[in-house]
């Protein structure tokens, strides 16, 4: 009886040092790829997933599409982590059923259906929560670094650059857009790391400066290096090719 307890104990002790990335390494990662640039993905798909024949769609994609498919994306993140728990024991056990599908028609064409999934409800518990913060470690991992705005005043005088104030709340379609179809590519990157320094804020919960008021989401408020004068401001989702335009503008504006 004592050796039934202890081995209860030793596998209970071996999950709970368990991480979420440990559990979708060991479930998961065998059909799921990491992280794959959306422009690369959006390829893919359009010839019929002969570009990287992926097995499944990858984690990145299922990060995204789970904050904005299940439950209250308005909530606080603890509510919604519980509703996303509860979709993904339901399908995890029963991918067949397919009682709510998260992923666009045209992804979802590419792949079979996949099998259950062998997880216990500590595993369900580890993987959301792992699932759900993904998407924006990469893009943290892959975007254009990020500076608070004391720091990107005190760099903008010293190197003579423009702050650019991305201006977002979570929830917001047209930002998450933003971050993972423009802000990650290689040519978005460089311009702006050459000539700007990035501050994103969250409009729910910090002011702008300079008395600036503020716009919709996704909103972009570009402030001279001496961090006195607003260049412009405007807000809305755009191509990367519209995107470098308005930096190649902002900038002859800055000399004037």
């Amino acid at each position: 009886m004592k050796r039934i307890a202890m081995m209860i104990l030793l596998l209970g002790s071996s999950l709970l040092a368990m991480s979420g990335a440990e559990v979708f390494q060991k479930k998961c990662a065998s059909c799921h790829d990491y992280y794959i640039p959306q422009s690369m993905l959006n390829r893919n798909y359009q010839a019929d997933n002969q570009e990287l024949n992926l097995t499944a769609p990858t984690l990145t994609e299922l990060s995204f599409r789970l904050k904005d498919q299940v439950g209250d994306r308005k909530a606080d993140a603890q509510g919604q982590k519980f509703e996303i728990e509860a979709f993904l024991e339901t399908f995890l056990k029963n991918p067949a059923a397919r009682q709510k599908s998260i992923l666009p028609r045209h992804v979802r064409k590419q792949f079979g259906t996949m099998p259950p999934v062998d997880v216990s409800e500590d595993e369900i518990e580890l993987l959301a929560d792992f699932i759900y913060e993904y998407a924006e470690q990469m893009m943290r991992q892959h975007g254009v670094k990020r500076y608070s705005y004391k720091e990107a005043l005190q760099k903008a005088k010293a190197e003579r650059k423009i702050i650019l104030i991305e201006g977002f709340i979570p929830y917001c379609r047209g930002c998450i857009w933003m971050d993972r179809n423009v802000m990650v590519e290689p040519e978005v990157k460089e311009a702006l790391n050459k000539d700007f320094l990035l501050v994103k804020m969250n409009l729910l919960t910090e002011k702008l400066p300079l008395g600036i008021k503020r716009l919709g989401t996704p909103s972009f408020y570009f402030i001279d290096s001496d961090g006195t004068k607003v260049i412009d401001m405007l807000e809305g989702r755009g191509t990367v090719e519209e995107f470098l335009e308005l930096l190649r503008t902002i900038r002859q504006k800055a000399r004037q």
